[in-house]
């Protein structure tokens, strides 16, 4: 981190502790001054705004832009073309927005004392990282628009044939239609939910993925996925549940996105966010797809502490586990003396038997506790 990103951070941080007032400021502003946005439900142009805004809080515009910024500035044009937002207008509201953050942070860095040319050097920063997000925007709306083209179409028959074990043959034929090498390695992902998390990330993770195949299928439950192979693992948006699996070629790519599937709803079921595979869920495979194990562990080591709400001995434990067993951190977290931790954990022993605390044992403390959260 340089200098000035270090300067500038705690008054990004208090930009962000009051946005609800800067957006409300950065709403007024867009739909009073840009065409398509007057016409445009309030919500969604919070809902932009608040996207860009948070690249601002949790990137870091006075730095290059990142690969998280892309996905966020993509999921915007998503939106906008959803909303029937034109593209000049898109580039105009997003340089708004970020002119009207901009001017609050360098407020709060002056009244801070920081010298003229430092906010002049923190000003130029950002206005570059403000561009580069409205051309990314605009690049999210046009291909969002573009999306459903005659070459969507035919990679949507691929992947479904693929999830369908489709024959060699017509693998090939396809593939060859896109002019796509099958004998790649790709990678297999699945994103869940996608209609209900975020429709706009689902866009944003299309697009911000170049030479990927993607398809979007029900799941017979009234949940829409989006299926896709793609050359490298991409950079999820943090709204949207997704497995991985892989790498292989197409001949492979069945049991792949089967993989990826079963990835992204243990993934779910835990509320991990992001990509994931089955390797880095682990323990939480089987936790998820076999009820009865779970509900053993569960009956095992858990039920037994419930019965016994008022020392917090659950939340002790989970929050033992979580520290490797350092008790002062755990006194920490309870604003307790250390002492009580430790008559905690001789009651939990007391219940659960002197082996709770073997490798084993709490191994399937940790797999329990997965499933009691």
């Amino acid at each position: 981190m340089t200098e000035i990103e270090d300067r500038m951070r705690p008054h990004l941080e208090a930009m962000w502790a009051d946005r609800d007032r800067l957006v409300q400021q950065v709403t007024r502003a867009v739909t009073s001054q840009v065409p398509s946005y007057a016409v445009t439900p309030s919500s969604e142009v919070w809902i932009g705004m608040t996207r860009i805004l948070e690249r601002v809080a949790y990137g870091d515009p006075f730095a290059p832009p990142t690969e998280d910024d892309r996905v966020a500035a993509y999921g915007t044009g998503a939106q906008g073309a959803r909303a029937g937002i034109a593209p000049e207008d898109l580039v105009a509201a997003v340089l708004l927005g970020a002119r009207e953050v901009e001017a609050d942070v360098l407020d709060r860095a002056a009244a801070a004392g920081l010298s003229a040319e430092q906010l002049l050097l923190a000003s130029g920063l950002a206005r570059r990282w403000a561009e580069q997000m409205a051309v990314w925007a605009t690049q999210g709306l046009v291909g969002a628009a573009r999306d459903h083209s005659e070459r969507h179409v035919i990679e949507e028959r691929l992947v479904l044939g693929l999830l369908q074990d489709a024959p060699r043959g017509v693998v090939l034929e396809q593939a060859a239609g896109l002019g796509v090498d099958p004998g790649r390695d790709w990678f297999a992902v699945v994103a869940l939910g996608v209609a209900d998390d975020d429709p706009a990330a689902a866009t944003a993770l299309r697009l911000a993925t170049p030479g990927a195949l993607w398809a979007t299928v029900s799941d017979g439950a009234g949940q829409v996925e989006l299926v896709g192979l793609v050359p490298r693992i991409p950079r999820v948006p943090d709204e949207l549940v997704v497995g991985a699996a892989g790498p292989g070629t197409l001949f492979r790519a069945t049991p792949m996105l089967r993989d990826a599937a079963r990835a992204a709803r243990v993934a779910r079921r835990f509320g991990r966010r992001g990509a994931s595979d089955l390797d880095a869920l682990g323990l939480l495979v089987p936790l998820h797809e076999d009820p009865d194990l779970a509900a053993r562990l569960t009956a095992r080591w858990i039920a037994p502490l419930e019965a016994e709400p008022r020392h917090q001995l659950v939340a002790t434990l989970r929050s033992w586990i979580a520290h490797d067993g350092q008790v002062e951190l755990v006194a920490r977290e309870f604003a307790v003396h250390a002492n009580t931790v430790r008559n905690r954990l001789v009651r939990i022993g007391d219940i659960l038997g002197p082996e709770w605390r073997t490798p084993p044992c709490r191994a399937e403390i940790w797999a329990a506790l997965q499933v009691d959260e």
